[in-house]
């Protein structure tokens, strides 16, 4: 349930947040009015630059570590092939792994990607002697400072990452 990787529910999550607030500091009305405005406006400008960013890579079939970025990949219409395993803590079984390697020895993957915190050596097994990439994705925004514009910040670093990897063989 990684909710914060839709820019819609982000965004719904922001006016849901600022009504609320209203509710209990009325008197902030102007702030809390213009942090929503600031905020919608550089999202969707986010949104619209992402957008232009993954329009080459995303017919792309990739694998991640783990299902943790659906919301992005449905919110973009990206390719994913699938995944190692719903939870990080659990090694993916054998015939999961096989049908991992078929698909990248036939050439449906352009890469993998694990995540800073699980880097897992399964990953680098299941990808050796293939031409596969592998990469690396952030879905918690380790590294990026808090402000204003963090989480358009966040949404344009994960954007990067998956073009980093998949472009290579574009």
């Amino acid at each position: 349930m990684h909710l914060w990787l839709s820019p819609a529910i982000a965004q719904r999550a922001a006016e849901a947040i600022h009504d609320r607030l209203m509710e209990l500091m009325p008197e902030k009305k102007q702030l809390l009015d213009d942090n929503l405005r600031k905020f919608n406006v550089v999202l969707t400008k986010n949104d619209k630059n992402i957008a232009t960013m993954l329009a080459p890579v995303r017919a792309k079939g990739y694998y991640v570590f783990h299902d943790a970025y659906g919301y992005f990949e449905t919110y973009y219409s990206l390719t994913p092939l699938g995944y190692f395993t719903v939870n990080p803590e659990i090694q993916p079984g054998a015939q999961a792994l096989h049908k991992i390697r078929t698909q990248l020895v036939s050439q449906k993957a352009t890469c993998i990607f694990a995540e800073p915190q699980f880097r897992p050596a399964v990953i680098n097994a299941v990808a050796s002697g293939t031409n596969v990439h592998i990469g690396t994705l952030d879905p918690l925004g380790i590294g990026i400072a808090l402000d204003k514009e963090s989480y358009a910040r966040f949404l344009l670093q994960l954007s990067n990452q998956y073009v980093s990897c998949l472009e290579k063989n574009t």
